[in-house]
Parts: C-alpha cells; sequence; structure tokens
C-alpha cells in the first residue's frame, strides 16, 4: 500500500512538472510569433510599401463613395 502511495506522489509530480514547461513552451511561441509580425510589419514600412497599400485603399474608398 505504501508503495502505490509513493508511486502516486511520484506520477503526480510528474505531470506537474510536464504542465509548467509548457506553459513556458507557450509563451516563447508568443513571443516569437510577435517578433516575426513585427519584422514583416517592419519590412513593409521600410519598403515604401505601406504608401502603395495605404493609397490603394483610400482609392478604393473613394470609388465606393462617390
Amino acid at each position: 500500500m505504501q508503495n502505490l502511495k509513493l508511486l502516486k506522489a511520484i506520477v503526480e509530480r510528474k505531470n506537474r512538472l510536464r504542465r509548467g514547461a509548457d506553459e513556458g513552451q507557450t509563451v516563447f511561441e508568443y513571443l516569437g510569433i510577435i517578433v516575426i509580425i513585427a519584422l514583416i510589419i517592419a519590412a513593409i514600412i521600410g519598403s515604401g510599401l505601406a504608401d502603395n497599400i495605404a493609397n490603394a485603399i483610400s482609392d478604393v474608398l473613394e470609388d465606393i463613395t462617390t
């Protein structure tokens, strides 16, 4: 009976440790996605493509409202 309690305690501890590692991994995955999005936005702004996109949207909105 004592061995079963010890085994149960070991399994529960391993499960808690595994959950903690998964949560930390998720934070780094979100951080990686944010960095990639920021790099894409910086590339769009730096290349001048942002102005072209803004002008195209303005033209389409102007066509819709007239």
